[in-house]
């Protein structure tokens, strides 16, 4: 991936994918999707000498932005996400205790920076395309870095499977539709840097993903 340095942890019950991202050479760093455990996202900053500059979310189910807060009590740095998933941030605590989970969970504060699609997040070397791909959830995004051949893609497509649509605001076809447009549209080498499992990439997704044949 070149110039793109990332730190990943697979946080709470859910195994989640957080993913710390920096460059080479770089003291920035921007978390994508701290959905809790925010103290083990503060001790990979800290062991590697990184400067907290953004939060950003690819969507914004407890899992993935459960930790917020508390991250943001530790740098108080701006966070972007789609605006409609609001209610979604508002109930984190909530849909937690719903679904069990015994994690030390938060409800999220709003984005200071809202993302739609199509705009371009830059930090050091890097730049990031945001991609909007809803069915997931309603705002689903996803970061691209094209020289770095790098997609942070949440949960709209996995190693051999694609996000659930079976929660409020999901859309199967919906979902569908942005994965072959917006996604295997990229490159076949861009890896895949998905929210849940290992990475995979572009091409071995279109080859031999049961759900998108």
């Amino acid at each position: 991936m070149g110039r793109l340095v990332h730190y990943d942890l697979m946080v709470t019950g859910f195994s989640q994918n957080c993913r710390v991202i920096s460059y080479a050479g770089g003291r920035e760093a921007v978390v994508i999707d701290p959905g809790g455990e925010s103290s083990r996202i503060v001790e990979i900053l800290k062991a590697k000498q990184l400067t907290l500059t953004a939060i950003w979310l690819t969507h914004s189910h407890l899992d993935h932005c459960g930790g917020v807060a508390a991250l943001k009590r530790y740098a108080d740095v701006p966070l972007s996400a789609h605006p409609i998933e609001a209610p979604l941030r508002a109930r984190v605590v909530e849909i937690g205790q719903m679904y069990g989970a015994d994690e030390d969970l938060e409800n999220c504060p709003e984005p200071e920076q809202s993302l739609r699609g199509g705009e371009q997040l830059t930090f050091g070397p890097l730049s990031f395309e945001v991609l909007f791909t809803p069915g997931h959830s309603p705002g689903h995004l996803c970061f691209y870095e094209k020289s770095a051949k790098a997609l942070i893609a949440g949960d709209a497509v996995f190693a051999g499977s694609i996000g659930r649509t079976d929660l409020p605001g999901g859309d199967s076809e919906t979902l569908l539709a942005s994965i072959h447009q917006k996604i295997l549209t990229l490159p076949a080498d861009t890896v895949i840097m998905s929210g849940h499992g290992p990475d995979t990439t572009v091409g071995e997704e279109a080859r031999s993903n049961p759900f998108l044949s």
